[in-house]
């Protein structure tokens, strides 16, 4: 696992999603579109979850030694 690429990784989705919620947040976008944005920042938001789950799966054995 390469730490430094997941965390670029990680903060390329919180941007990603923040530019998300910026459009909608707008208002300018149809439904569709912003059914379709939504739908993007929930996939993203579910990888960067599987990523702060892996990142405490590695930090949970050194807090417990």
């Amino acid at each position: 696992m390469n730490d430094e690429n997941e965390l670029e990784q990680f903060e390329d989705i919180v941007l990603r999603i923040e530019a998300i919620v910026r459009q909608l947040e707008e208002g300018r976008l149809s439904l569709k579109e912003s059914l379709v944005m939504y739908e993007e920042a929930k996939q993203l938001s579910d990888k960067a979850n599987i990523l702060l789950n892996q990142a405490e799966n590695i930090l949970k054995p050194r807090a417990e030694a």
